[in-house]
């Protein structure tokens, strides 16, 4: 019933960001003729639906594959932890850089971080955790892979939804402004070390806290992996940001062909000669 459930709502977030999109792909295209309804309404709406769908499928699928234990220990790591250093990130600039989030994702704890931003953490970290184990990095080199996974992610989704403060019409819809002009689409550079760092605190802590995991060949991580992720990429596209796009497709196409090398090894002739 888990597995169900967590399928369920990879179908749901794929929907989702297929009609984010295509929607995304109209509008900025110039296409018209389109029906009149409130786009940005209805982006915001995508936008959190996006997240929210991505949280469920990672959820179940966990609780799949590591229990409700393991499940809600990486959860409760995410929502106190990751929580916290984006609310010290709001208000002192560290570790990612000055930065406030818009509106556009809902209600804030404290007025300062929506609360599906947490969540949204364990949402890409599951995956980064279960891809690292599943490529066989050496134990104590998790916390790294599955922190360099996690922040792959943002390469694509910085350049997609946010924008210095300084240049506010490089982007539509922005769901934080960079109170810096950073070099990358409006991005200082600094955000990156701060999501590596804090991809690597969560994944530690969070391993000494359960230190088992348990082996799984599952696809489903993965597929959650990059629907955030192209999504992402997707909507940098359409808004002028190929570097942000290419480089993460470049990325998610070494994964994906390490992932597939890791289930179908390729084997010599001579492996293939029957004994």
């Amino acid at each position: 019933m888990l597995r169900h459930a967590a399928h369920g709502f990879v179908w749901l977030n794929l929907l989702v960001a297929l009609a984010t999109v295509i929607g995304s792909g109209l509008l900025y295209s110039g296409v018209q003729n389109l029906p009149p309804l409130d786009y940005n309404r209805l982006s915001m709406a995508l936008g959190i639906l996006c997240v929210a769908f991505g949280i469920g499928a990672s959820l179940f699928h966990m609780a799949y594959t590591q229990g409700w234990h393991a499940t809600l220990w990486l959860l409760a790591t995410c929502v106190v932890l990751a929580g916290s250093v984006e609310l010290i990130g709001v208000l002192t600039g560290f570790p990612f850089g000055s930065y406030e989030y818009t509106e556009r994702l809902g209600p804030k704890f404290l007025g300062h971080v929506p609360y599906i931003i947490p969540p949204s953490w364990f949402m890409m970290l599951y995956p980064s955790l279960h891809l690292s184990f599943m490529l066989g990095v050496p134990r104590w080199a998790v916390p790294l892979m599955a922190s360099a996974l996690l922040t792959w992610w943002d390469v694509a989704m910085d350049a997609a939804v946010s924008t210095s403060r300084d240049n506010p019409g490089t982007a539509a819809f922005v769901y934080w402004f960079w109170n810096t002009e950073g070099v990358f689409y409006g991005m200082p550079l600094q955000n990156w070390a701060g999501w590596f760092g804090t991809g690597l605190l969560l994944s530690w802590v969070y391993l000494k806290i359960v230190p088992e995991w348990r082996e799984s060949r599952s696809l489903t991580p993965l597929v959650v992996w990059l629907i955030q992720g192209g999504v992402m990429a997707a909507l940098a596209f359409w808004i002028d940001r190929p570097i942000a796009t290419f480089v993460w497709l470049g990325g998610a196409a070494l994964v994906s062909v390490a992932v597939a090398r890791k289930l179908f090894p390729l084997r010599s002739p001579l492996e293939r000669l029957p004994s």
